[in-house]
């Protein structure tokens, strides 16, 4: 796996996630990264959201980490799931987030977005280095 890459992925706080909308297009939001461990991001959000619907149907996702200072960008291709564990929620819950979810970690409407990466891409703004990489082989 490229270092460039991760360097990219784990620069970038608020990537771009995109979801396959009901009518074929692509949905896309900015959501705030909570964690990356190895090929794996986590995202958290509200049960309601179109996000939930739209894994449910295909949990095909990609991840798209833009740096526009130094024209780096990084897609990160892989499938979302939704994690309700509680310990999980805990683990990764913020206070801040009190307003949306009034009942803490344990709130019905507090859910998780795990995207286990399978492939990306990348552009290296600064050196004109870009690439492939295979985060995961079926």
């Amino acid at each position: 796996m490229s270092d460039r890459f991760w360097e990219i992925v784990d620069g970038i706080g608020f990537p771009i996630f995109v979801t396959n909308g009901k009518d074929g297009f692509p949905r896309a939001r900015a959501m705030s990264l909570l964690l990356r461990v190895r090929r794996t991001v986590w995202f958290a959000t509200s049960r309601i959201s179109n996000k939930v619907s739209e894994i449910a149907a295909n949990p095909r996702a990609t991840i798209l980490f833009i740096d526009t200072v130094l024209f780096n960008y990084a897609y990160l291709h892989g499938r979302a799931r939704l994690v309700t564990d509680s310990e999980e929620k805990q683990k990764l819950w913020q206070e801040a987030w009190t307003d949306d979810w009034p009942e803490g970690p344990s709130d019905p409407d507090y859910v998780l977005i795990k995207v286990m990466g399978e492939r990306g891409t990348y552009y290296y703004g600064n050196s004109d280095e870009s690439g492939d990489v295979t985060l995961f082989l079926h």
